[in-house]
């Protein structure tokens, strides 16, 4: 399989919730340094920021959740590795943004706010950003590409993670045989192999 495909086949596992300068990302390929530049510096409430966010959108249940597998310093990692600078900087600037939301929304800045509000305010934005009722135009750019971003980017860590990829989905160790004719039953996991 290439890297065509593989994005292809997680894209579509995932519902099509990549973003397209995510997906363009893996496309052309992590580059060097060269060309991401040095990346953005997060601060230490930001990669906080980050994990509560993460453990919301995928939170630990049955099975390990986004924190359990490393998501948030995948996240991280991708942003100042793979990422070209601009969109680095739009990504830093619409995170200083939600923190701005919530602060006029909840009345404080995220990491202080209670988990009922931390998930009442990703929610918010959930709804705001992919939500039906979100006319074009209407939100600010760097908040959608942040929050675009980091969402397919905490499903792609998550799902290509050994606790995401053996627990959350169906798993069978290749190399394993071959079977073209296996029920499928709604409510049953998705296949990872």
């Amino acid at each position: 399989m290439n890297r065509r495909e593989a994005v292809q086949s997680i894209t579509i596992l995932t519902g099509g919730l990549l973003s397209v300068s995510t997906i363009g990302i893996f496309l052309n390929g992590c580059t060097g340094s060269t060309k991401t530049g040095k990346g953005i510096q997060f601060t230490e409430d930001e990669q906080n920021t980050v994990s509560r966010m993460a453990d919301i959108i995928i939170p630990s249940t049955k099975i390990p959740g986004a924190l359990n597998a490393g998501v948030p310093t995948f996240v991280i990692m991708m942003m100042q590795q793979c990422y070209p600078l601009q969109n680095q900087d739009s990504f830093h600037k619409g995170l200083g943004t939600f923190d701005h939301i919530c602060t006029q929304k909840y009345s404080g800045h995220f990491l202080k706010l209670s988990k009922e509000k931390q998930v009442q305010a990703v929610k918010y934005l959930d709804g705001k950003i992919l939500g039906k009722n979100n006319p074009a135009g209407q939100t600010d750019e760097s908040l959608s590409i942040f929050y675009r971003d980091l969402k397919g980017l905490i499903i792609l860590g998550y799902y290509s993670s050994k606790p995401g990829a053996t627990e959350a989905l169906r798993y069978i160790p290749v190399p394993g045989h071959y079977d073209g004719c296996i029920p499928y039953h709604t409510g049953d996991k998705e296949w990872a192999t």
